[in-house]
């Protein structure tokens, strides 16, 4: 089992975090996409800028010197505000007693610092409790639907052949790209809809069920 994170796992609040930036000054609409970002969030979410370089460009943005590297921070968190509900951290535990379950997120250094300090701290748990391998865009330096990304995914999860791996996803854009890249994957809409590929035990109820842990 392969989960994206934004959207799936965790909650994104699109409105909130352009209502964040505009009170500081910025809009951020034109490089905030539905399921990707562009420009200097792109640039981050690769590894490719800083925290302090991708501040200091929104910085510039805004036109304003004193907008601060914390300001620009705590705005870029209120994305992910909601956190991931414990509903879904239970259902992830649940699968995980019968498959492997791993993470491919288009993310970057400050999302996911929230994650490993705020929302998998659960029941005395934590982020690698509920993931055998977590793949995150900000280390690879590439993102989804690139190719290269699956590609090496696959090859990190020492997959026989990449049909073994099941991959969840809410963009309908990276589900294509992962099955031409040989995957098996199912779009997952927001607001555990993706709960209906499973049984309160977490085991899939579908026709091809990859190998079990």
């Amino acid at each position: 089992m392969l989960f994206d994170f934004g959207g799936v796992i965790v909650d994104l609040d699109r409105e909130q975090v352009i209502r964040s930036f505009s009170a500081i000054g910025i809009d951020i609409r034109p490089y905030l996409g539905t399921y990707k970002q562009s420009g200097i969030f792109s640039q981050l979410e690769q590894g490719r800028i800083s925290i302090a370089q991708f501040c200091q460009a929104l910085r510039e943005l805004s036109q304003d010197p004193s907008v601060s590297d914390e300001a620009i921070v705590h705005a870029w968190e209120s994305f992910l505000h909601k956190g991931v509900p414990t509903e879904r951290l239970d259902m992830l535990l649940r699968i995980r007693e019968h498959y492997s379950v791993s993470l491919l997120s288009n993310t970057n250094a400050i999302h996911w610092r929230m994650a490993e300090q705020e929302f998998f701290r659960y029941r005395g748990l934590q982020v690698n409790d509920f993931f055998d391998h977590i793949f995150l865009s900000c280390e690879m330096g590439v993102e989804k639907p690139a190719p290269e990304i699956f590609h090496r995914v696959a090859e990190g999860l020492g997959a026989d052949s990449p049909s073994d791996i099941l991959f969840f996803d809410d963009s309908e854009v990276n589900c294509q790209a992962a099955r031409q890249c040989g995957m098996q994957a199912l779009l997952a809409p927001a607001g555990s809809e993706w709960f209906k590929y499973f049984d309160d035990y977490g085991k899939l109820h579908l026709p091809s069920v990859p190998s079990q842990r």
